[in-house]
C-alpha cells in the first residue's frame, strides 16, 4: 500500500507539465507577497491582518505543493482502497454525494465565518479573500469530479487549459491585493 502510494506522489512529481509548473511559480510568488504583506501589516502593527496574510502565504505554499502532488486524487485512491476493503466500493455514490455535500457545507461555513474576519479590515484583505473563494471554487468543482465539468475545464489550450486560467485567475487576484496591501503601507511610512 505505502509502496503505491509514494509511486503515486513520484509520478505526480516527474509527470508535471509546464502548465502545473506555471501553476506553481504563481502560487509561490503570491505566498512571497502575501508574506510580504503580512510584514506590512506588522509595522501597522494590525494584528488581524498580519494573521490572515500569514495565512494565505501558507494556504498558496500549500496549494502550489498540491499543484504538483495532487493530494486530492491521493486522497480518492486511498478512499477507493477502504472502500473495497470494506465492501462498500458498489454502493459508493451515495457516499461520494455526501462528500461532496460535506464538502460544499464546509466550504460555505468556512466562507461566512472568513468574511465574519474580515469585514474590519483594510480593502486589500478583502479583495485577497475574493481570489481565495475564487480558488476555492475551483477546488470544490474540481473535486466533485462531475465528467461534464472536467470536460469544460480541460477544454481550450492542451498546455493552458480553461481551468488553470480559472486557477491562475484567483492567485492573480490573491497576488495583486497582497502586493496592493504592502504598497499601501510603505507609502504610509
Amino acid at each position: 500500500m505505502w509502496d503505491g502510494m509514494m509511486d503515486f506522489l513520484q509520478r505526480g512529481l516527474f509527470s508535471a507539465d509546464m502548465a502545473d509548473w506555471i501553476t506553481v511559480c504563481a502560487y509561490m510568488i503570491a505566498a512571497g507577497l502575501s508574506w510580504r504583506a503580512a510584514n506590512a501589516a506588522y509595522l501597522r502593527r494590525a494584528a488581524h491582518e498580519r494573521m490572515f496574510w500569514i495565512g494565505s502565504a501558507a494556504a498558496l505554499v500549500f496549494l502550489g505543493i498540491n499543484e504538483l502532488f495532487d493530494f486530492q486524487t491521493l486522497l480518492t485512491i486511498v478512499a477507493k482502497m477502504q472502500a473495497q476493503s470494506a465492501g462498500w466500493y458498489d454502493n459508493r455514490k451515495p457516499v461520494q454525494y455526501a462528500f461532496i455535500i460535506g464538502l460544499g457545507i464546509g466550504g460555505v461555513v468556512i466562507t461566512l465565518a472568513l468574511l465574519w474576519f474580515v469585514r474590519r479590515l483594510a480593502t486589500s484583505v478583502k479583495i485577497a479573500l475574493a481570489g481565495f473563494i475564487f480558488i476555492g471554487m475551483f477546488v470544490l468543482v474540481r473535486a466533485a469530479s462531475f465528467h461534464q465539468v472536467d470536460a469544460i475545464l480541460v477544454s481550450g489550450n492542451q498546455a493552458f487549459n480553461l481551468g488553470s486560467i480559472q486557477e491562475m485567475a484567483g492567485i492573480l487576484i490573491v497576488a495583486l491585493a497582497s502586493l496592493g496591501y504592502a504598497r499601501r503601507t510603505s507609502r504610509a511610512s
